[in-house]
């Protein structure tokens, strides 16, 4: 672990900004923070969405290395967004490690960054853009106005780095395992025969200085995706380009369903990745500990309940996923699926529940498919699993 990313982590509460509490926020407070940013930072309009948001990028520092970042890319993937939020507030502040970190930086690199890049979709808490696409298939054909402002913004700059910054499903796995994927990573190829061209391998080196970092920290939890070559993703498309693409993606992290410990992670390293980029210090690591990542794997849901009862007479392992819902409010409503009912012996339960001794109530059921936002089993008469117990776990 670095020093610099030590005393990020150490002293993170200390420019985390407090204002952004959810993943789910409006675009009045982001406007307001925007506003308050623009004093420190240029801040310039290069385009709108197809509904008319204003999509931003905000730059900063005088040096000659190119970095470009965006995020909500997807719009339901926020939480890249809130670590950028504090970065912005830690340059935008005079204290000791804002002054360690601005003066090896800013006349070394040029940050661009594109928040929000997919505002329609943030504000549906979706994660297409207004027309239903994904701009992450639509880096060939562009058929989204959004996919061609981002595509001209970058060879415009034509950046020496780039970060592709992502959600992923929370429900990955490292590999076939029982561990929950905190943080995957990805160092893009351009290429059917994944190439590792200089970029790439610019983009592999800053993944295993990420790796190194986060290791500690979270053990067992970080992984890989698999580097098929994508034509219509960004990433792969920027990587043949010769942007050496970096793609960070954050998991779950059990009940943290808005993810703090992850923006946490998210801040940390992508200031130590823009230092180890500003004095070339990412040129000293190999790529051999990032390629033996485990994959992404999907071998985890939210809760398992082995052999819970299905009738007076018969039992089966039933698998329950977490379901959001945007609100029209602004808030995001919880509800459980059944996504399987059956023998669920390759799954892992974050949560993992020994049915044998639970009974169905006279009004309850189990049904494939069904959404839930209670259900009630019996021991000896007296409820001996709620689903709504684990609901108030998220929103405590």
């Amino acid at each position: 672990m670095s020093l610099l990313f030590a005393k990020a982590f150490e002293q993170y509460d200390t420019f985390r900004e407090n204002r952004l509490t959810k993943r789910r926020f409006s675009a009045e407070l982001w406007q307001e923070l925007m506003a308050e940013w623009s004093t420190n930072f240029a801040v310039r309009t290069i385009g709108k969405t197809q509904e008319g948001r204003p999509i931003q990028e905000i730059s900063w520092g005088e040096g000659r290395i190119e970095i470009i970042a965006w995020s909500q890319m997807h719009g339901d993937e926020a939480t890249a967004t809130l670590a950028l939020a504090d970065i912005f507030r830690l340059l935008s502040s005079s204290g000791e490690l804002a002054q360690e970190i601005k003066q090896k930086l800013h006349q070394k690199i040029t940050l661009r960054i594109i928040p929000r890049l997919n505002a329609d979709g943030a504000e549906r808490w979706q994660r297409e853009t207004a027309l239903g696409i994904d701009m992450n298939r639509d880096a060939t054909k562009q058929n989204s106005i959004e996919a061609r402002i981002l595509s001209a913004w970058a060879d415009e700059i034509k950046p020496a780095f780039a970060f592709n910054l992502h959600d992923q499903n929370r429900l990955y796995s490292v590999g076939n395992s029982p561990e929950q994927t905190h943080i995957a990573f990805l160092a893009t190829t351009g290429d059917e025969d994944g190439t590792w061209t200089p970029s790439r391998l610019r983009a592999g080196q800053i993944c295993q200085r990420m790796l190194h970092q986060i290791q500690p920290i979270i053990p067992g939890k970080i992984a890989k995706w698999t580097d098929e070559y994508e034509s219509r993703a960004f990433g792969d498309t920027f990587s043949s380009r010769g942007y050496g693409l970096v793609l960070l993606e954050s998991g779950g992290a059990g009940w943290d369903l808005e993810k703090h410990s992850l923006r946490k992670l998210n801040a940390c390293l992508l200031l130590d990745a823009f230092c180890a980029i500003a004095d070339g210090s990412y040129s000293e690591e190999s790529i051999e500990e990032y390629e033996a990542l485990p994959t992404n794997e999907r071998a985890i849901v939210d809760i398992k309940i082995k052999d819970a009862p299905l009738s007076s007479t018969v039992r089966a392992d039933v698998l329950f996923n977490l379901v959001e819902t945007p609100m029209t409010d602004g808030r995001i409503h919880y509800s459980w699926l059944v996504e399987n009912i059956g023998d669920m012996s390759p799954f892992y339960g974050l949560t993992e529940i020994d049915g044998k001794n639970l009974h169905l109530s006279p009004d309850s059921s189990i049904t494939l498919g069904e959404n839930y936002t209670e259900l009630i089993l019996l021991k000896d008469g007296k409820p001996g699993f709620k689903l709504s117990d684990y609901t108030h776990k998220i929103q405590s």
